[in-house]
């Protein structure tokens, strides 16, 4: 099962923040058995998200964005998907509540604005965000699982681990991807892969070699199945 991971933001293209998060999807997917086979970065406009929307459905049965879902008009990632999928904002009364006793446990008043956090488009499978107001959204459009996050990294792990991965897991049937990493020290990455190249080639065809080289050393990463 192919997946893509796609973050929205200006910021991270400006290089104004690293972006963790992909990294942290990244290497839970796996786990489960989810294979990452592209990383997109998008910025705050409606066009380009959809355009980018458009190109990961070819490649992937499940795209899994971050970022946009803020209170601010930059934040435009859940208007863009409710016309991407042709459907209403509705308010999901749970969500507002939730977000009505964050308000009140901080003795903050509550604007216009943080009430549209509670607003998703019609149809939407809402993810519970336990540690902030902006919802998780499911959505399946022919064949193709949609998933959105808050792009803020302690709200997007807390989904991914409580809502988010139960769910895929429960959904499609995985085989977790293993990782084995051997550590070699004193021989250049093209010297190392001619003394090992039959050792390579003798590798099932389900297991993959990576050459990871760095300054005095070169890793080698085995990457398989877990049922091959």
């Amino acid at each position: 099962m192919d997946v893509e991971i796609m973050t929205i933001g200006d910021e991270l293209l400006y290089g104004q923040v690293v972006d963790t998060n992909s990294a942290f999807m990244g290497q839970q997917l796996g786990r489960l058995g989810l294979r990452v086979r592209q990383i997109t970065s998008v910025s705050d406009r409606a066009d380009e998200i959809v355009a980018a929307l458009d190109q990961a459905r070819q490649r992937v049965q499940v795209i899994l964005m971050t970022g946009g879902l803020g209170p601010t008009k930059d934040d435009l990632t859940k208007h863009v998907l409710a016309r991407y999928f042709g459907r209403e904002l509705v308010l999901h009364e749970p969500t507002l509540h939730h977000v009505e006793e964050i308000f009140r446990r901080f003795g903050r008043p509550m604007l216009d604005v943080n009430r549209q956090q509670a607003m998703v488009p019609a149809g939407t499978e809402v993810l519970h965000n336990a540690v902030g107001t902006a919802p998780g959204m499911w959505m399946e459009d022919a064949g193709t699982v949609f998933i959105s996050m808050p792009g803020v990294p302690f709200e997007m792990k807390r989904l991914m681990t409580d809502e988010v991965l139960p769910k895929l897991q429960a959904k499609f049937q995985l085989a977790p991807i293993e990782h084995v990493v051997i550590m070699t020290a004193g021989l250049g990455e093209s010297f190392l892969a001619e003394k090992i190249k039959d050792w390579e080639s003798a590798l099932p065809p389900n297991v993959k070699l990576a050459y990871l080289p760095s300054l005095g050393s070169v890793r080698l990463r085995l990457t398989g199945t877990a049922d091959g």
